[in-house]
C-alpha cells in the first residue's frame, strides 16, 4: 500500500479549559509524538488490505495521515487525509445533539414517553421515553438482523440483493418491532439502530423540517463542518473524493464487494452522515466547547448508563477508558461507526484537548484478519493518540 506524506499543521481551536488536574496529568508528552503515532498507524494498517485515514489533535497541534489507495482498483489514486467516508453509527452523536438542543428550547422533555410526541408509532403497551431511546435502554430490537439475516450465516447474499433498496424510517421501525420488546424499558441496555430512527422522526415532528435541514442548520453550519453532509432523500453513492467502501465476501474469486451504492435510507438518523476525519474532530470539539451544547447539556449527555461491558453509553455518546498512564480511569467520549464497508472510530477528551478519528474502508465480515490482533492494534493507536504515549 502507498502512504501519503505525513502532514502536521497548527490550527487555532476553540477549546474549553481542562476540567481538572487529572486530565492534564493524563497527557505526559509535550505535544504530539508523531513518530509513535506513525508507527502505531502503520502497524494497524499493515494487518489487512484496507486503506486508513486518521487525524489526531493535541491542543493547537494536529497530525494527519492517509495510508493506501482510494480503491482496490489497479492504479487507483492515493488516499488523502481529508477524503470522505460514511461515518455509520457515529451519526448518532449528531442526532442526539439535535434532540438535546430541542430539549433546551423546551420542545421536548427527555423523560416523556415517545408516544406523547409520536402516538401509535410503536406497537407496545408501554412506550419507552425519549431518554431511553437516546441511551439504548428502550428495549427496542434492531432491524439490521432482519434486514440482512444472511450475515449471521456467514454470507452476504442479502446485502448483494438489497443494499440499494430505499426504505422509509417507519418501514424499518416496523421491521424492528415485529416482535416484543427485548426487556421492559429502562431495565437493561441493548444497542439498537431502531432507537435513532424513532429519534429522527421525533426531530422532524417537533421542528416541521427534514432531519437533513435540522442537521445542517443546528450542527454542520455552527461547527463549520464544510465537508460533511447528510444525503438527501433516496440518496446513494458518495460525493467528492472518498475511500471506496468494501465488505469481505468469504469468496475466493471475489473477496471484496463494493458498497458505494448503499442506500442512505437504510441507516438515516442512525448512520447516514458522510464526513471527514477533520470534520469529525471539529464536531466533537464543538460539542465540548459550548458551540453546540451548554455545559449543563454536555453533563447530561455524559451521564452514562451501564452497558454490561467495558464501555458506557450516554446520550448518543460512548464513554471509554484507554488506560492512559497519567490517569487510567479517565473517560473519553465519542462513537464508533460501521457503514457496511467504511468503519470509523472517534474519541475525545472531555476538555476537548485531545482528539482522534480514524477510518478504514473494508468491513471484515468473514475473518480475513485476526480480530484480536486487529482490535489490539487499533486500541494501541487510539491510546497513543489520546494518552500521548504508549500504554503499559
Amino acid at each position: 500500500m502507498r502512504k501519503t506524506a505525513l502532514t502536521t499543521t497548527i490550527l487555532t481551536l476553540g477549546l474549553v479549559a481542562a476540567t481538572g488536574t487529572a486530565a492534564a496529568a493524563a497527557c505526559p508528552s509535550e505535544g504530539l509524538d508523531t513518530d509513535l503515532l506513525e508507527a502505531r498507524l502503520d502497524e494497524f494498517a499493515g494487518l489487512a488490505d484496507h486503506s486508513v485515514l486518521a487525524e489526531v489533535r493535541d491542543g493547537d497541534e494536529t497530525w494527519s495521515e492517509a495510508i493506501g489507495p482510494r480503491s482496490l482498483d489497479p492504479g487507483a489514486d492515493d488516499a488523502r487525509a481529508n477524503d470522505r467516508v460514511r461515518i455509520g453509527s457515529a451519526t448518532k452523536s449528531f442526532t442526539a445533539a439535535v434532540v438535546i438542543q430541542l430539549e433546551g428550547e423546551g420542545a421536548v422533555d427527555l423523560d416523556d414517553p415517545i408516544g406523547d410526541y409520536l402516538p401509535g408509532l410503536l406497537p407496545y403497551e408501554e412506550d419507552p421515553t425519549v431518554r431511553q431511546l437516546l441511551t439504548h435502554t428502550s428495549g427496542l430490537p434492531d432491524f439490521l438482523p432482519s434486514l440482512y439475516p444472511s450475515l449471521a450465516r456467514g454470507d452476504i447474499a442479502d446485502i448483494r440483493e438489497g443494499y440499494r433498496t430505499d426504505y422509509e424510517p417507519e418501514e424499518l421501525i416496523d421491521i424492528a418491532t415485529e416482535g416484543p420488546l427485548l426487556f421492559e424499558p429502562g431495565t437493561d441496555y441493548s444497542y439498537s439502530n431502531a432507537d435513532y430512527m424513532v429519534l429522527g422522526l421525533l426531530i422532524e415532528e417537533l421542528t416541521g423540517n427534514t432531519l437533513g435541514h435540522e442537521l445542517e442548520e443546528r450542527i454542520f453550519e455552527p461547527a463549520d463542518l464544510d465537508r460533511t453532509y447528510f444525503p438527501g432523500e433516496h440518496g446513494n453513492g458518495i460525493h467528492g473524493p472518498h475511500l471506496v467502501p468494501y465488505i469481505t465476501t468469504g469468496e475466493s474469486d471475489e473477496p471484496y464487494f463494493d458498497t458505494t451504492a448503499l442506500s442512505s435510507t437504510q441507516m438515516w438518523a442512525a448512520g447516514g452522515i458522510v464526513s471527514t476525519m477533520g470534520d469529525m474532530n471539529d464536531f466533537y470539539d464543538a460539542l465540548t466547547d459550548g458551540t453546540l451544547l451548554t455545559e449543563g447539556q454536555l453533563a447530561e449527555a455524559t451521564d452514562f448508563v451501564d452497558t454490561g461491558s467495558d464501555f458506557q453509553y450516554g446520550l448518543g455518546l460512548f464513554g471509554q477508558r484507554f488506560g492512559c498512564p497519567g490517569d487510567p480511569d479517565e473517560v473519553f467520549i465519542g462513537h464508533e461507526g460501521d457503514a457496511l464497508g467504511h468503519e470509523v472510530t472517534s474519541f475525545h477528551s472531555i476538555d476537548g484537548e485531545r482528539q482522534v478519528t480514524v477510518a478504514w474502508n473494508i468491513g471484515d465480515k468473514h475473518g480475513y484478519t485476526d480480530s484480536d490482533a486487529f482490535d489490539e492494534a487499533l486500541h494501541e493507536f487510539l491510546a497513543a493518540a489520546l494518552c500521548g504515549t504508549a500504554t503499559e
